[in-house]
């Protein structure tokens, strides 16, 4: 599995009402379905969470509930490994969930799942749904996962693209601001007073490294020196 990489997505960055949009495709979900329990779930380095828990009668899955990553024994870190759908119709009729009691404990035996990638290629986490009972689940059922799926990836590439226009206006701001440089040096006074290289300071704001080169001005002066 590949290392976990810190999740730029955190719930800061996504906004309530996106939150809330999740929200209503878990409920919708699991109601169509006709499951207790629908979760969107968030990897984090090393942890999982559970993001949002659908809000259905017989829900055991709590929002915010978090466990160590890998070695959860949660469906849904199954489901990140193999990065497809995963469906398992009955656990207690699988050697590999039957005895495990992070996936059964809570009488939660069917799980159809599949991974949420970012637009960065990196994993997201979830969205799956459980049943207490067997449940093999029908195309139209995994179509409707996928659907899913879908829309809260273009939902993540939606904030992404708000984040870059928000950095570009603010670095636009920044720039416009009249601040004071060195007339010997050409270092620039920071508001905490302190005097940096122009270098950092557009590192600083811009996040973009500064690369060092010569004007055709001064590569002809250099010349005409020589």
């Amino acid at each position: 599995m590949e290392n976990n990489n810190a999740n730029p997505f955190s719930r800061k960055i996504l906004t309530e009402d996106v939150l809330k949009e999740w929200q209503n495709l878990l409920d919708e979900g699991a109601q169509i379905l006709g499951v207790p329990a629908g979760l969107i779930t968030r990897v984090d380095e090393k942890e999982i969470e559970i993001l949002l828990s659908s809000k259905t009668e017989g829900n055991p899955y709590p929002a915010d509930f978090t466990s160590k990553y890998p070695d959860s024994g949660w469906y849904c870190e199954y489901t990140l490994k193999s990065r497809g759908l995963n469906l398992i119709p009955n656990a207690f009729k699988d050697p590999e969930w039957k005895d495990n009691s992070a996936a059964v404990g809570l009488h939660i035996i069917s799980y159809v799942g599949m991974p949420i990638e970012r637009p960065d290629g990196g994993q997201f986490g979830t969205v799956c749904f459980l049943d207490n009972k067997e449940n093999p689940h029908n195309d139209l059922h995994i179509k409707l996962v996928k659907q899913i799926k879908r829309m809260v990836e273009l939902s993540l590439r939606i904030v992404l693209a708000k984040e870059e226009i928000n950095r570009r206006d603010r670095l636009i701001d920044d720039l416009s601001k009249i601040y004071p440089i060195c007339s010997y040096c050409k270092k620039v006074r920071e508001e905490t007073g302190r005097w940096v290289s122009v270098e950092k300071y557009v590192r600083d704001i811009s996040g973009a490294e500064a690369t060092h080169s010569i004007c055709p001005e001064c590569y002809q002066s250099e010349l005409n020196l020589l």
